[in-house]
């Protein structure tokens, strides 16, 4: 029973996240030149971390893990950024986010790429170690999803 909790809030999250980008939620229209080796670079290393996460068998290296993926989706500058988990994505890039700008398909995916964002952010939030690793398992397949878009 408690587990359903855990996917009302991370179906929630990822509603927002749709949501968002409807109302107009980021500027993702404005064309600047496509890093596509670095939005690359940090799309495989976030995925690679999701999945660490979805292996951990405890809730601090999950939350690590998957904290790794948040920290490359939003970059050094993001709201929910925290040092404390390490930058894994440090050098390859300005963050997901960011360097998606520009990149083929990156209107059509940006909701797709939200509404990880706001699984990650649920996800290291979640009060036990499933409800990590669930929202660690749709972070990962979300973006594995806009990788695939933006190559």
């Amino acid at each position: 029973m408690r587990h359903l909790g855990v996917w009302a809030v991370l179906l929630g999250t990822v509603l927002w996240g749709v949501a968002a980008f409807a109302q107009g939620y980021g500027d993702y229209s404005s064309p600047q030149p496509a890093q596509a080796g670095k939005l690359n670079t940090q799309l495989t290393t976030a995925v690679e971390h999701a999945g660490n996460a979805v292996k951990s068998g405890t809730m601090s290296t999950a939350v690590s893990h998957l904290g790794h993926a948040l920290n490359c989706i939003e970059g050094t500058r993001g709201k929910n950024f925290n040092a404390a988990w390490g930058h894994v994505c440090q050098g390859q890039g300005d963050g997901i986010t960011t360097d998606i700008k520009g990149a083929k398909n990156a209107d059509s995916v940006m909701p797709v790429l939200e509404s990880a964002h706001g699984l990650a952010v649920a996800g290291v939030k979640a009060k036990d170690l499933a409800g990590v690793q669930f929202a660690a398992r749709g972070v990962g397949s979300l973006l594995q999803i806009v990788s695939d878009a933006t190559k």
